[in-house]
């Protein structure tokens, strides 16, 4: 699944990429979650709520947020990354939740799709910059969680 993401991120992704994507993007979000919730007390029963937030959050992006900014003019669809990017960095506090990847993911999809066009190249871009931080800060909470 990986190598898929990978290859794909490598070209511009296309609304079909969405379905992978989406899956790779909710698989960094549960993942290291579990490890923190299931690590700590209150285990299973404790993760359920967050996981299903984390399918509900995956839906609303990837099904919804991002066609839908797609369908936007002009520097819309770049606007939009930047908002996902930048909810991404303020979610990051609560990086229990796995948020942060996903509206990060989410940014970072949406202005690769976006890079290219001469409207809002820059927004694009700063959105796949903001939204790449976002998860590794992300990932460097969830690692110092566990650590400490």
């Amino acid at each position: 699944m990986l190598s898929a993401v990978r290859s794909t991120m490598a070209t511009k992704p296309t609304e079909a990429d969405l379905p992978r994507l989406a899956g790779a993007a909710a698989l960094l979000a549960a993942v290291p979650p579990a490890l923190v919730t299931l690590a700590q007390e209150g285990g299973v029963r404790a993760y359920f709520p967050i996981l299903a937030l984390i399918v509900l959050v995956t839906l609303g992006v990837f099904a919804w947020g991002v066609p839908s900014a797609l369908d936007l003019d002009e520097q819309g669809p770049s606007v939009v990354a930047l908002g996902l990017a930048g909810l991404a960095l303020l979610t990051v506090p609560l990086f229990w939740t796995g948020l942060p990847a996903l509206l990060g993911a989410g940014g970072i999809v949406l202005g690769r799709m976006r890079e290219d066009e001469p409207e809002g190249r820059s927004l694009a871009q700063t959105a796949i910059r903001v939204g790449a931080a976002s998860i590794a800060l992300y990932l460097l909470l969830v690692v110092v969680d566990l650590l400490g």
